[in-house]
């Protein structure tokens, strides 16, 4: 019988080692990760301070709870001893030594007596404050997914051709994308000459790289699109010079 109690009183402590381990993770999660509360609402961080007080009381309380627990065995053991000296024959009792044993058998069983409010005010305290922060936890979080918007530094993340909103709409910059196609080569007065042209992928407009004799300065000109009878295409009309 005394080692089936010893047995349920260490998987006893095991399980209060386990719930303050939990609680533990919990808040080296959120200090290690502070990034995952962007976006959370108002009261969803309000929920989120007043689940880590509690699981921080909750550790407390368990480490506070362990120490007691430690206590009621070895005060277990103590007496144990005790009633073992007292009850083993003896050649000659030394009748001293037996009422010391009975004294501190006395101030054991009193200061277990004692000491049942205390530890009960302990365990009440390191399991509730447990249970209600992982509820209001559990809670807080199922809130947070159904009712939270996303942050915007997301929205803006995952934009591509468009941004999220009209804001960062606003703000992309025009890309203007060039490339250069195969130049003309002609003959002049001068001599021949070679034209590089450079065609807007966005919008299909050619520009033409003219330079001066000496190759000192360079330029880019648009070139004019004319239909079949010398007159500039509706498109080209359309643009402003």
């Amino acid at each position: 019988m005394a080692d089936s109690g010893q047995d349920a009183a260490a998987g006893y402590i095991d399980a209060v080692k386990w719930i303050v381990g939990i609680s533990s993770a919990l808040l080296a999660g959120v200090f290690l990760h502070p990034e995952l509360t962007n976006g959370w609402s108002f009261w969803g961080k309000v929920s989120l301070v007043l689940v880590l007080l509690l699981l921080g009381a909750s550790i407390v309380g368990g480490v506070v709870y362990l120490l007691w627990l430690n206590r009621i065995r070895r005060r277990k053991e103590r007496i144990a001893e005790i009633d073992r000296e007292m009850s083993s024959p003896v050649v000659i009792p030394d009748a001293q030594r037996t009422q010391k044993l009975r004294e501190e058998k006395v101030l054991l069983l009193k200061d277990e007596e004692d000491s049942k409010g205390t530890q009960a005010f302990w365990y009440w305290a390191f399991i509730l404050t447990f249970l209600f922060g992982g509820a209001i936890g559990i809670t807080s979080f199922c809130a947070q997914v159904v009712y939270g918007q996303r942050p915007k530094d997301d929205c803006k993340k995952d934009c591509r051709d468009k941004c999220c909103d009209d804001e960062g709409a606003a703000t992309t910059p025009d890309l203007r994308r060039f490339t250069v196609v195969q130049s003309a080569v002609h003959k002049t007065a001068h001599g021949t000459q070679a034209h590089t042209f450079l065609v807007n992928q966005q919008t299909g407009d050619v520009w033409q790289m003219i330079c001066d004799q000496k190759g000192n300065i360079v330029a880019f000109q648009r070139v004019k699109r004319l239909d079949l009878n010398g007159n500039p295409e509706r498109e080209e009309a359309a643009k402003k010079p």
